[in-house]
């Protein structure tokens, strides 16, 4: 698993065209929110739990350290806009404040073709913008976003964009070890549950998440517990043990190796943005 920049400073865009043949190298996920629109082509898209086929017209937003992995089925141009929850504040309010709840965790939306040159027009106009890359665009690129926004708002549509393939070993798998992250969970155990080879079992998780089983359970395990460590007043230790780690040890070096600090120093930097972040969504 890698991690893309740890901060930016203001709103970024890119476009990016990928072929049939580009091959992820794995999966990854950024400290801020990522933006996901596909312009053209087909491509399948893990994250949060579940793989989605998306289609010229539809986007994806995916918050913080929200694992994701893609395949491209056809010939593809993608835009991406990564932000900041500060990037969508006016007046200390969130913007739109329904917006982050209705789009995420992960939730694919469509755009109908008909409204898709709307949208695509506020993209071309913050890919100039980020070439022009001077003092006015850390103005301009924040309102570019609330429009973006709020033609979201406008025109997008619930996408169809559920794969039947959410119904496959794998997911079913994923969806176990997100439900008994705590447990004692093994290849072997999971592979048999599936009803398959711990072999092929270990090829075809890594095939659809872009990373092996440990890894995705470790990743579960630490996800849960960054949460638990800014939401309660539980100790390191039991932390530890509410999320699966048998030595808080082991938990703690996983932990520092994901975030870059101690689970300490993480709640302690991070238990005010995190109230902060909270109350914004709940337009308090």
């Amino acid at each position: 698993m890698r991690v893309s920049d740890q901060n930016i400073d203001r709103p970024y865009v890119s476009s990016q065209a990928r072929s049939a043949n580009y091959k992820m190298v794995d999966n990854h996920y950024h400290y801020y929110y990522e933006l996901y629109y596909l312009k053209k082509g087909t491509c399948r898209f893990f994250t949060h739990e579940d793989q989605y086929t998306l289609h010229a017209g539809d986007f994806i937003i995916l918050p913080p350290r929200e694992v994701h992995f893609n395949r491209y089925l056809s010939a593809c141009l993608r835009i991406n806009v990564y932000f900041r929850l500060e990037d969508l504040l006016e007046d200390n309010k969130l913007f739109l404040p329904h917006a982050l709840t209705k789009y995420t965790p992960s939730k694919v939306t469509h755009i109908p073709s008909g409204s898709q040159a709307i949208i695509e027009t506020t993209f071309n106009k913050m890919l100039a913008e980020e070439k022009i890359n001077d003092e006015e665009t850390y103005i301009m690129m924040p309102l570019l976003l609330k429009s973006l926004f709020i033609d979201f708002d406008r025109f997008g549509t619930e996408s169809s964009a559920e794969d039947a393939e959410n119904h496959d070993e794998i997911v079913e798998a994923v969806h176990y070890i997100t439900a008994h992250y705590n447990l004692s969970l093994t290849l072997d155990g999971l592979a048999d549950r599936a009803n398959l080879s711990p072999t092929y079992f270990s090829k075809k998780f890594h095939q659809t998440t872009g990373m092996g089983m440990k890894e995705y359970l470790t990743y579960v395990r630490l996800n849960q517990a960054s949460k638990e460590l800014l939401s309660t007043n539980h100790t390191i230790t039991q932390i530890a043990m509410n999320s699966g780690f048998s030595n808080s040890n082991y938990f703690k070096d996983a932990f520092k190796k994901m975030y870059n600090v101690s689970p300490r120093q993480y709640r302690a930097s991070r238990v005010t943005d995190y109230k902060l972040e909270q109350a914004l969504k709940e337009g308090k």
